[in-house]
């Protein structure tokens, strides 16, 4: 196009598809030379200038910041500017859940220059994917492919590649999802748009991970996002693969691979004050302490995250599932049969379209709360609980025992929370009574001695008799005896009534 960037006058004139190729590639020191062609002035007036500096924030990790500055410019930019900087503008509102503002100012465009004009589509397929509308999405994906790929740009194919697999991932199409982003990366790698690269990398982990649940593949995405990051100067992005390697490590059960790469996190300051906060990163750490058997501070970690307001119903979930291993591992058995319950009426299954990741939460939630029933004697609620929605060909239903899950015989990213609930029973021996009776029951067989009927108990427990007998007949099962006579003659020798 003929709209020039005028900066200083002893410097060469930059043009408006120059700027859009510099903030389409991210690369932070690029657009920061860019920056410094404006006068000081300049930079917080002109519109060109404050969109470099809104995609100079994105690629640092403020993606708050790098929307404001980039809705500032499309409000005062010029028209023949005004679709290019729309088309940066709009994948960071979709990061922010702002679909239908998103769409709102893709619909103001007017005058889309050609070469945008399947990058635009494939954004309305992302968000036609994002509203549940998939047949829309599909269509839109089709003619932007269709139109893209005549372009001589590669930077702009490759771009809307990746917005094509972004919209086959929401619509749960994860077959072309894969291949597209296996397309894109490989298209911006040629290119040496790392940035972009990294982006379409984070897609295939999150397929890998949480879809394939493959480790291999897992951790080359993780590294390679990791990599390209690295290269593209994204220090936010580059973290990001590091949290991902991370998350692998710690499903899988890799203590060394865990700690190498979390030393890695801890070297950098920004952790310190951001990935701290972050769920992915509290339950990480929290597998670990519980590998080592410091169950104390895996309580204090999982506590903490649970309070977060932003969780989401299968992150609770899964903190809960957490927890009731730690209660085990103490042998709180009221506490591990309440937050067990709890998960499995949170994870109970869904009707409606959910994310990837909370899919994988949930289930995973639901088969540690089955096996912590197993564990604490409430075996039948435990295997009633594994409907063939979460086991459907019956695997973890014949790996509980009392003693936890079959590390063995586990899929490999799921290693890591099994070995956390087996060292929780490992840890329960030690404390563990020999009788093996909550405190409810303790206090119900307290009081059989005395010659009551097991109405009047119930009526001073607060209780109904059915409610009781169950609980006694648990008393009796756990003490191997038939009789009230028995379990009272049990108990004194097991120095109960002491």
């Amino acid at each position: 196009m003929d709209a020039m960037l005028n900066g200083r006058a002893q410097e060469p004139v930059v043009t408006l598809e120059r700027f859009y190729e510099i903030a389409c590639q991210g690369r932070r020191t690029d657009i920061e030379a860019f920056l410094m062609r404006f006068p000081a002035s300049a930079r917080i007036r002109d519109p060109i200038a404050i969109a470099a500096r809104g995609m100079k924030s994105a690629t640092s990790g403020d993606v708050a910041g790098g929307v404001a500055l980039l809705k500032r410019a499309t409000t005062h930019a010029e028209p023949d500017a005004r679709p290019y900087i729309i088309d940066l503008l709009t994948p960071l509102m979709l990061i922010s859940n702002e679909v239908d503002e998103a769409l709102a100012l893709m619909d103001s465009a007017v005058d889309v220059p050609a070469e945008l004009i399947p990058a635009f589509q494939a954004q309305r397929s992302v968000i036609a994917a994002r509203q549940g509308q998939d047949a829309l999405s599909a269509e839109l994906a089709q003619d932007a492919l269709e139109l893209g790929r005549a372009l001589d740009n590669p930077l702009i194919v490759g771009r809307l590649i990746q917005r094509s697999g972004l919209a086959a991932f929401y619509r749960e199409d994860f077959d072309e999802a894969q291949e597209r982003a296996l397309e894109a990366a490989r298209c911006f790698e040629r290119i040496e748009s790392h940035r972009n690269a990294a982006m379409a990398y984070s897609i295939l982990y999150v397929i890998a991970h949480y879809w394939l649940a493959d480790p291999d593949v897992t951790r080359f995405y993780a590294r390679h996002l990791t990599m390209c990051a690295h290269l593209a100067g994204d220090q936010s992005l580059e973290h990001i693969g590091l949290l991902y390697q991370l998350e692998a490590a710690a499903a899988a059960g890799d203590s060394r691979r865990f700690g190498s790469i979390r030393g890695r996190m801890l070297a950098n300051r920004m952790n310190e004050q951001f990935w701290h906060q972050r769920y992915t990163y509290s339950v990480a750490e929290a597998l670990a302490h519980g590998w080592a058997g410091r169950f104390d501070i895996a309580r204090t970690l999982l506590v903490a995250q649970r309070k977060v307001e932003t969780l989401t119903l299968a992150e609770r979930a899964f903190c809960d599932a957490l927890l009731a291993a730690v209660a085990v591992a103490s042998w709180q058995i009221d506490e591990a049969r309440t937050l067990a319950r709890r998960v499995i009426s949170q994870t109970t299954e869904r009707s409606t379209k959910e994310p990837l990741f909370e899919t994988r939460q949930r289930r995973i939630a639901r088969i540690l709360a089955a096996t912590i029933c197993v564990i604490i004697g409430d075996a039948t609620r435990g295997r009633r609980a594994l409907s063939r929605a979460f086991d459907p060909d019956a695997q973890f239903a014949t790996l509980m025992t009392s003693k936890g899950l079959d590390e063995e015989r586990v899929p490999p990213l799921m290693v890591g929370y099994v070995r956390f609930v087996n060292e929780a029973c490992r840890s329960a021996m030690l404390t563990r009574p020999r009788h093996g009776l909550t405190e409810t029951e303790l206090e119900i067989l307290r009081v059989l001695p005395e010659g009551v009927t097991l109405a009047t108990i119930a009526t001073s427990f607060g209780k109904s008799k059915k409610t009781l007998e169950k609980q006694v007949g648990s008393i009796y099962s756990k003490l191997q005896v038939g009789s009230r006579a028995e379990a009272v003659r049990r108990a004194r020798d097991l120095g109960i009534y002491a």
